[in-house]
């Protein structure tokens, strides 16, 4: 009888857990697509400052192509490049303008990039950035990723820099 009692407690405990679980997972507030694209626009910006090609690949979607041609093999070239750089680099967004239609989304970003390198002085660049997000499966979860940019011509950016 003591064993049988023991059992049903346990087996409540299992429930209520479960049960709590379950109402945490329902009731907690998610992040809206626009706050999840803002964050992934935000790494990518942290990704260029720190000099960090890990953050700023995890922003680009593995299907990543712009009108200039680049793919994500390209970006990965470019910010390796970027990494290994004497260069710093201080990224100000301006403005920016959002159109979500889940699972894609377009922004138009007013992006003001300011280069420094000792003994030498650059204006700072202003680009009017045009980028295409896609929400992608990333192992288990679905998240929101770079597919294109453009307004950029970032080739010929770099190799007026090196």
């Amino acid at each position: 009888m003591l064993g049988e009692r023991r059992k049903r407690v346990a087996q409540l405990a299992v429930l209520l857990i479960a049960a709590t679980v379950a109402a945490w997972w329902l009731l907690h507030p998610r992040p809206s697509d626009e706050e999840l694209i803002l964050d992934l626009v935000a790494k990518a910006e942290h990704g260029l400052e720190t000099k960090d090609k890990d953050e700023i690949m995890e922003c680009v979607a593995e299907d990543y192509r712009d009108e200039s041609g680049l793919s994500r093999v390209d970006i990965f070239r470019l910010a390796l490049h970027w990494e290994r750089s004497s260069e710093q680099v201080e990224v100000a967004i301006d403005e920016y303008e959002l159109h979500i239609e889940s699972p894609t989304a377009t922004g138009r970003f007013l992006v003001q990039l300011e280069f420094q390198q000792a003994g030498r002085y650059e204006p700072p660049l202003r680009l009017p950035l045009g980028v295409t997000f896609e929400r992608q499966r990333r192992g288990w979860r679905k998240v929101w990723l770079v597919k294109s940019v453009s307004g950029h011509d970032i080739e010929r950016r770099f190799e007026e820099f090196y």
